[in-house]
């Protein structure tokens, strides 16, 4: 509506301007046997209207122009809350994150309104100042849908889970208890579902810190796979953790 209302009474109020304008030079310098006089009060009255477009479109420019600030400013800190370094440890779930992790995340409930605490809500990768033990596992970066974990060292890992599809369910290997998986290489897992009351939480952020719902000790070993290291984007702020 304000976006709106800045094309419109800019155009009205140049119009009208333009064409009393036009009448001045015409009254002024058109001599006609048969011309068209306004009314002294008419006219004072047209003026009166141009001049209230014109000084609203100033108005409404100035508010476009703070409501374009506050909105570039409230982008620019839901990213610096995206994309960041923590400068003290914070727990997520079951998962304590040491200070000078890089945080991915991505938090629709996240309005850029200033002084927000600091939230792990909606995380999608972590990368370790240095190695961390999730899932029983030494990682240095980790993805959180779908969990992968890039290996910070060679290590066995177990117990290795197959997925049975005739019982439609993950099943510990019986032939191969466990693989031994090379540094840098990629470690999958399955997730299991962690049940909630959904109409409880409906229309509200889920919960963050040690209430979040993230529990590596249920993951699931599926493998190991060769690939690229998993992929964080760099801060583009640094969060205090509370």
């Amino acid at each position: 509506m304000l976006s709106f209302l800045t094309s419109l009474l800019p155009a009205s109020g140049a119009l009208l301007t333009g064409v009393l304008l036009l009448y001045a030079i015409y009254a002024r310098w058109v001599d006609a046997p048969t011309k068209l006089v306004l009314d002294h009060r008419l006219l004072a009255g047209l003026w009166a209207v141009a001049l209230l477009a014109l000084a609203g479109s100033a108005a409404l420019w100035l508010l476009q122009a703070r409501a374009d600030e506050a909105r570039h400013e409230a982008a620019a800190r839901r990213a610096s809350r995206a994309r960041f370094v923590l400068t003290g440890d914070m727990p997520y779930g079951e998962l304590q994150i040491p200070a000078g992790t890089l945080v991915n995340r991505d938090d629709p409930y996240d309005t850029g309104e200033p002084g927000a605490a600091v939230s792990l809500r909606g995380l999608v990768a972590l990368r370790f100042p240095q190695p961390v033990q999730v899932a029983g596992v030494w990682a240095s970066a980790l993805q959180a849908v779908p969990a992968r974990l890039e290996l910070a060292q060679t290590q066995r890992i177990g117990p290795l889970y197959r997925y049975n599809a005739t019982a439609e369910r993950w099943e510990v290997n019986p032939a191969v208890p466990a693989l031994v998986c090379a540094r840098g290489q990629i470690a999958l897992f399955d997730v299991p579902h962690i049940p909630y009351d959904a109409l409880a939480e409906a229309g509200r952020p889920p919960p963050d810190g040690t209430a979040a719902r993230f529990a590596p000790s249920q993951w699931l070993f599926r493998g190991c796979e060769a690939g690229p290291p998993i992929t964080v984007l760099p801060a583009a702020g640094t969060a205090n953790a509370r």
